[in-house]
């Protein structure tokens, strides 16, 4: 029998761990860029995973905003000091954390986002931490199962993936095709934070790695390679 991950419980971490590392940054560090989310500072993203809080307990988002929706999250709060929007975030944060504990439909993408986002700041101010855990384990899990799913729906020699040697990370050890890379390699991959480029060359046993790409990114690969 499958066990349900705690979404609410999951989702209060990732705001926690969100919000203890944007606390210990500098104010010129919260005007960081964000690399692989143009356009973005770390008070946009802040911004942005406060907005999608406030307007899911206001019932004005389903699943992940559209891009006007997320860019409006953003502007709303280009003029609010960061302090602000994190009392914000907790504040809806909690109310959204106790609907993702109740609901009887299975909603990934607040966790999945704020663990995705997580990374993005800690990749832009070079604070690395919190690589492995129930969050990355989630948002992998959600986005390897579809890829596995693709996979299978397009006809393709099946794929895993994981380090050179030892069994995979996800799909079967035995796979003709893998993806050679640690687990946070391949969440980072998946979830478009690396160039199509760096991507591809992790892909050994196929010459048309570009099929396997196109079908495992959650979002578009990033336009340059990513180093964290």
């Amino acid at each position: 029998m499958t066990v349900e991950p705690d979404l609410g419980s999951l989702y209060r971490l990732a705001r926690e761990q969100v919000a203890e590392l944007v606390r210990s940054l500098s104010p010129q560090q919260l005007e960081t860029p964000i690399p692989v989310t143009p356009g973005w500072s770390v008070h946009g993203v802040v911004s942005h995973l406060a907005g999608v809080a406030t307007d899911a307990v206001n019932g004005r988002l389903r699943g992940m905003p559209p891009p006007e929706q997320t860019a409006a999250q953003i502007a709303e709060r280009a003029r609010t000091p960061t302090s602000i929007v994190l009392r914000e975030w907790e504040r809806s944060g909690s109310q959204l954390e106790a609907l993702l504990a109740k609901t009887r439909e299975v909603t990934f993408s607040p966790v999945t986002d704020a663990a995705v986002h997580e990374q993005d700041i800690r990749g832009a101010v070079g604070v690395p931490g919190n690589r492995q855990g129930p969050l990355v384990d989630l948002a992998l899990g959600v986005a390897a199962d579809l890829w596995m799913s693709r996979i299978e729906s397009a006809g393709l020699p099946s794929a895993g993936a994981g380090e050179q040697s030892g069994p995979s990370i996800v799909g079967p050890d035995d796979a003709p095709v893998r993806f050679l890379g640690s687990r946070f390699e391949l969440f980072r991959a998946i979830y478009g934070r690396r160039s199509r480029s760096q991507i591809e060359r992790r892909f050994v046993g196929t010459d048309d790695p570009a099929a396997y790409v196109s079908l495992m990114c959650v979002f578009q690969p990033a336009e340059f390679d990513v180093i964290e």
